[in-house]
């Protein structure tokens, strides 16, 4: 049976409208809805019509977008470049339902070898690799070392690590320190890896930080604001605080135990036994006294406790029940403020460590002549919003009539103000030289997933009505609503699944941040066959505790959920394969080979899936993947490299002997290693070992 596939025409009519090279366009484009094959036909569109290859600037998020795009238009070009007549008319209608003539074929038969030629190439690019370009052709405009280095996400992490240690020693040895009483607060409320943790996320935002502090006025300005904001006075820290829950106490400290006594005369129920030996222990122990006193009136939560005594008790002891009720306000008012105090204090320790790291990580940089991924962007960005931008942006202009942006709901505002100058005289006037200049750009809000690096996905929407009234001010045709809905890669009931979700409300609000466009999804393969089944939650069953002398610490049992869903997976593939079920659009019985099992991420329910299968007899594959620098041979050749480069580095020599490059045993090492003088390399070479010529002719 064929499996091609033909587009649905109103595919291809959006296909043609997005590609359209005579007007700007915002498209909306659903997962597998064909968005790099668009963007390749709107290229080569652009340059059908005349465009010089140089003048288009597609900027793409990843580099393996980049090479994707780039192979796609080159590989449409080269297709043109061998094919007759007949063939090449019939493949340019289809791309722009236009009738062709013997120059317009000419022409497209030339634009393989045009790209080819077009100096520095057809100008398809992540965001970042362009930055880098713009400010090696503007070093000092943009104020950068004119030979600068570009630091990779590796390299950046280790400047960043060493600047890290650097400063976590220097406050340790420095307690009373600003870093030191900064270092010493954050462990007290934080364990070390989730410090690390917020120093990364902190770092990771440093421009944002910095800006952020110095509008401010300096990092004690911006903790006042921030006190200011959170309701906390400028004396009161949380120590402060934490000391008021029992030194401001009413009834004081040394009335608890009369009060207790004066509980259990009132009453003798649970509730008041209860209140009274709280109170008797908090007056008896220092050690916790505060958090039991707390404790009285407020749940494990920090939510006020319903009941603090029994009708019968408030009936004797009214005033005291008054008090009691005042305490109680009292004291969630207090873990309110501790907790707003605790996040200033928080905040103010972990910017006071990032601010110093950061300046290191940036004396480091400028010492090296060398920027990061996030440089380039800053950069270029006040390049272009400085004095010397008309001249940069003039410079540029001059080789830029097309600019199209891929995956723009993950582009973040700074990367949106570059292209919003790249762009801007699009609508001024004319423009330069008055030509057709456009503006295209492509995404889908609900496929953001790099907001962790700024990208803000409701910008997507905002940001097409602006560039909307731009180029209708400038009476430039601009189509902001262009929508991909078909997709190329899944079925009908599983895309009218996905619609029937999220038209509820609270689902969608989560997804989409425009309201007006309905979230829809067709599916290109309207007649292949699907099935969406939902099954029920599993959830934990009650088990025995296992005793902690027989069972390993995280042995799963029979009830563990993950371990459930993945035999109920197991067995549902095993009866399809058993029973011969056959596959809808397929004359022949389902195989294991046609199962493709998705899980979100390599955890215990993958392992547990596997294991299942296995168990079921079923065929599985997919437990392929290693940590390449896990693998054992890896290592060895790590070592090796270690104890070539610095000869005195003994564990790793040890390594590599033991290893089979070399393949000592473990008493020839030992007789090796053991009464020597100096390090181990010295004791080969002083015992003329066989393994010394070996090692000295890899070194």
């Amino acid at each position: 049976m064929s499996r091609s596939l033909v587009a649905p025409p109103e595919a291809v009519l959006a296909q043609r409208a997005a590609s359209d090279p005579a007007h700007s366009a915002w498209v909306s484009a659903n997962a597998g809805s064909g968005k790099t094959f668009v963007l390749a036909r709107r290229v080569v569109r652009l340059m059908l019509a005349g465009t010089k290859p140089g003048a288009i600037l597609c900027l793409t998020f990843t580099k393996a977008a980049a090479a994707t795009m780039a192979n796609r238009v080159f590989e449409l070009l080269g297709r043109w470049a061998l094919m007759d007549d007949a063939t090449l008319r019939q493949t340019l209608h289809e791309l722009d339902g236009q009738h062709h003539g013997a120059a317009e074929l000419a022409r497209a038969r030339r634009l393989f070898a045009e790209a080819l030629e077009t100096p520095g190439g057809l100008k398809v690019q992540t965001i970042h690799a362009f930055c880098e370009r713009v400010l090696h052709q503007f070093p000092f405009e943009a104020n950068v070392a004119s030979q600068f280095q570009v630091l990779d996400e590796t390299a950046h992490a280790d400047l960043v690590q060493r600047a890290k240690l650097e400063v976590l020693l220097e406050a340790a040895a420095d307690p009373d320190g600003p870093m030191g009483r900064a270092l010493a607060y954050l462990s007290t409320i934080a364990a070390d890896s989730t410090v690390d943790s917020l120093l990364g996320e902190a770092l990771a935002a440093r421009e944002a930080m910095e800006r952020d502090v110095t509008a401010r006025g300096g990092l004690d300005a911006a903790m006042a604001g921030l006190g200011d904001m959170l309701g906390v006075l400028p004396h009161e820290t949380e120590a402060a605080l934490a000391a008021a829950i029992v030194d401001e106490a009413a009834p004081p400290l040394g009335e608890w135990p009369s009060v207790a006594e004066a509980l259990l005369a009132a009453s003798t129920a649970e509730t008041e036994v209860k209140l009274a030996a709280k109170l008797r222990l908090a007056a008896a122990n220092e050690a916790g006294r505060a958090e039991t006193y707390e404790g009285i009136f407020l749940t494990a939560e920090g939510t006020p406790r319903k009941t603090l005594l029994t009708k019968a008790a408030r009936a004797k002891l009214a005033s005291l029940a008054d008090a009691l009720d005042r305490e109680q306000a009292r004291i969630a008012g207090l873990r309110a403020r501790r907790k707003a105090a605790r996040l200033k204090e928080g905040t103010a320790a972990l910017l006071t460590l990032a601010q110093a790291i950061s300046t290191r990580v940036e004396a480091e940089k400028a010492r090296r002549g060398a920027l990061d991924f996030a440089d380039l962007i800053a950069r270029t960005r006040d390049l272009f919003a400085g004095g010397a931008a008309g001249w940069v942006l003039y410079k540029l202009d001059q080789g830029i009539d097309h600019v199209l942006v891929d995956e723009a709901q993950d582009t973040s505002p700074d990367q949106w103000h570059i292209v919003e100058a790249l762009i801007a005289e699009f609508t001024a006037g004319i423009g330069a030289r008055g030509q057709n200049r456009t503006l295209f750009v492509v995404g889908d809000e609900k496929q953001s997933i790099y907001s962790f690096q700024g990208a803000e996905p409701r910008k997507f929407t905002e940001l097409r009505e602006a560039f909307r009234r731009r180029f209708e001010a400038a009476n430039q045709p601009f189509n902001p609503r262009i929508s991909l809905n078909f997709s190329f890669r899944s079925t009908s009931a599983v895309l009218e699944a996905v619609d029937t979700l999220f038209r509820d409300g609270d689902a969608r609000r989560g997804l989409s941040y425009d309201d007006s466009a309905a979230i829809v999804h067709e599916a290109a393969r309207r007649e292949a066959p699907g099935l969406v089944e939902l099954w029920p939650a599993i959830t934990p069953e009650p088990r025995e505790e296992a005793s902690p002398w027989t069972a390993p610490v995280d042995a799963p049992g029979l009830g563990d959920p993950a371990t459930q869903l993945a035999a109920r997976i197991a067995r549902h593939v095993r009866i399809w394969i058993r029973d011969g079920h056959r596959l809808p659009d397929r004359d022949r019985p389902i195989r294991a080979g046609d199962v493709l099992i998705l899980v979100r991420r390599r955890g215990p329910l993958f392992e547990s899936i596997i294991r299942a299968l296995k168990n079921e007899g079923v065929p599985v594959a997919g437990a392929d993947r290693l940590v390449l620098g896990e693998h054992i041979a890896v290592m060895d050749l790590l070592a090796l490299g270690d104890c070539l480069l610095t000869p005195d580095d003994d564990l790793s020599l040890a390594a590599v002997l033991k290893s089979p490059l070399i393949g000592l045993s473990e008493e020839e090492l030992l007789e090796l290693a053991s009464g020597r003088d100096g390090s181990l390399w010295d004791a080969l070479v002083a015992d003329e070992h066989p393994a010394m010529a070996t090692l000295a002719r890899w070194r």
